[in-house]
């Protein structure tokens, strides 16, 4: 089984790539924005492979409702994800794939979300 942990790293390196403010889970309070968080929800293990659900939201709060800085984060953060290979001292390699895209209404209407939603398809050498 995969140590999560290890793909936690994986998808931080990938994320941070195209963007500073990384958080797993949730950003601490007075975080600035724009920023991404991500989550790993869930996992199946069928024994030869585990895939994990990957959940990545990019937040903002734009001055005029201008929603394009966060739109342009989130497809940055899928051109460093959907269909790309990692792989990890040739141990370990992960595949992601989209799965779908949410806009996502804030009970803050100031804050403009959008989440994208990827399977992650680990592969360890044994």
């Amino acid at each position: 089984m995969i140590k999560v942990i290890e793909l936690r790293k994986i998808i931080k390196t990938a994320l941070k790539s195209i963007h500073p403010h990384v958080h797993y889970q949730s950003a601490p309070d007075g975080s600035d924005f724009p920023y991404l968080v991500y989550d790993l929800p869930n996992s199946i293990d069928d024994g030869s492979l585990e895939q994990f659900v990957l959940d990545v939201d990019a937040w903002d709060v734009p001055a005029n409702g201008d929603t394009t800085t966060v739109e342009t984060l989130i497809d940055s953060a899928d051109k460093a994800l959907h269909r790309k290979t990692i792989t990890v001292n040739n141990e370990l390699a992960v595949t992601f794939y989209r799965e779908n895209r949410l806009p996502l209404t804030d009970d803050d209407p100031k804050i403009k979300r959008i989440k994208y939603t990827y399977e992650a398809r680990t592969f360890e050498r044994r």
